[in-house]
């Protein structure tokens, strides 16, 4: 894989600087590949998202990113706010680290550039043209010409709508604010990790501890229009949160399902939220964003810049190592989402095992496929329920 001479031909482009574009790039410059990041924005720049980074994710980075964690939460809190039940799950290592997603974007950005990856900031991608041995990508500073494109560009991917691919995937509406609050309204909300159900139809509502301020939202897993600041002003007086000072607020789409045409099409690889990589259950992507760039990557060291080994071992190395668990996290957000009068009876039997169960999975500990798989959890859960079912009857 040598570079070109002309100064704007690289062998792998890649669209957006987030988590997924920066570790491609990243694990692409190491190994002494020609790699540009086209990146719309002026690094480090604002991005939608609540910015808690898990444990799974962490474990996933091979760049150091204590300087963006502004927060590390031992303690996640399920509440179904209509009954009421409430839930507590504690661990002695963090379960999820929170973050302002533009510093930690910015972190992996650094360390893909510092690899030898070149970065282009307020570069904005207009079109994709497809060649047969390259891809034209046209911005506003010009063309950018690369044997290969990885499409990290977010849930609005202007490259996978240039390259071809139509619109498939599930996307969730979500509203998310980033709200400066009394100290004493921080100090009461700052030690836990917090998920309200039983407010937002088909989705939830959640409260993210930062070093001076709270992250908060509302997420519908419904797609559609949905009345969301509204539903936002219900779940401050529900938390009681008074003495708010300012609140931003943005909106934004989350892809819960993966795109049903593919993930390569024509040299172009799509990865993270473009691809519709994200956990159904719980909405994170950041984990799935990470471990596609990297598959990404050596899907392109691995066959060469040959383009039927490229989408060959890319699309089995999704399948086999991200694609299989979501499909059996649709299953779990299913039960959750689409059956909202099965949720009350199934947390008053089963919450705390829920709880912990999602728990173990953001951290990395078990996966969803070890969840639904292990016949000793549906006999716990028999159990549970003939306890239950028993009190229940001599009381």
């Amino acid at each position: 894989m040598t570079g070109q001479s002309a100064s704007n031909f690289y062998d792998v482009a890649v669209v957006g600087g987030g988590p997924s574009g920066a570790m491609s790039a990243l694990s692409l410059a190491k190994e002494g590949v020609r790699v540009v990041v086209i990146e719309k924005e002026k690094l480090p720049r604002p991005k939608t998202c609540g910015g808690g980074v898990v444990r799974r994710a962490l474990g996933l980075l091979p760049v150091d990113v204590t300087g963006a964690i502004e927060r590390e939460c031992h303690v996640a809190e399920v509440n179904l706010v209509s009954a009421p039940l409430h839930f507590t799950s504690k661990r002695e290592e963090p379960m999820v680290s929170m973050t302002m997603r533009e510093n930690f974007d910015f972190l992996l950005v650094s360390a893909a550039k510092e690899a030898g990856a070149e970065v282009r900031e307020r570069c904005l991608v207009h079109d994709v043209s497809i060649h047969a041995d390259k891809v034209d990508v046209v911005t506003n500073e010009g063309s950018f010409f690369s044997r290969f494109v990885v499409a990290a560009d977010g849930a609005k991917s202007i490259v996978a709508k240039k390259a071809g691919w139509k619109e498939t995937r599930n996307l969730a509406p979500a509203l998310e604010c980033e709200v400066a609050v009394s100290e004493e309204s921080l100090e009461r909300l700052s030690h836990a990790a917090r998920f309200d159900f039983g407010l937002v139809p088909s989705g939830y509502a959640w409260t993210f501890p930062k070093k001076d301020h709270l992250s908060m939202g509302v997420l519908s897993m419904r797609p559609g229009p949905m009345k969301l600041r509204r539903v936002f002003e219900q779940y401050l007086e529900l938390i009681n949160l008074n003495g708010v000072e300012t609140i931003k607020r943005r909106g934004s789409l989350i892809p819960v399902s993966p795109r049903k045409d593919g993930f390569v099409r024509n040299r172009v690889l799509l990865t993270g939220d473009a691809a519709g990589l994200v956990d159904p259950v719980v909405g994170e992507g950041i984990t799935s964003a990470i471990l596609s760039g990297m598959i990404a990557a050596r899907a392109l060291l691995e066959g060469g810049l040959d383009e039927g080994k490229v989408k060959e071992f890319y699309e089995y190395e999704l399948s086999r190592k991200i694609l299989q668990e979501l499909r059996l996290g649709r299953a779990v957000a299913k039960l959750i989402y689409d059956y909202p009068g099965l949720l009350r009876p199934l947390l008053a039997l089963y919450g705390q095992e829920f709880t912990e169960a999602v728990t173990d999975v953001v951290t990395g500990e078990k996966t969803y496929r070890k969840m639904l798989s292990t016949p000793s959890n549906y006999l716990e859960l028999f159990r549970i329920w003939y306890r239950k079912r028993k009190e229940k009857y001599t009381n």
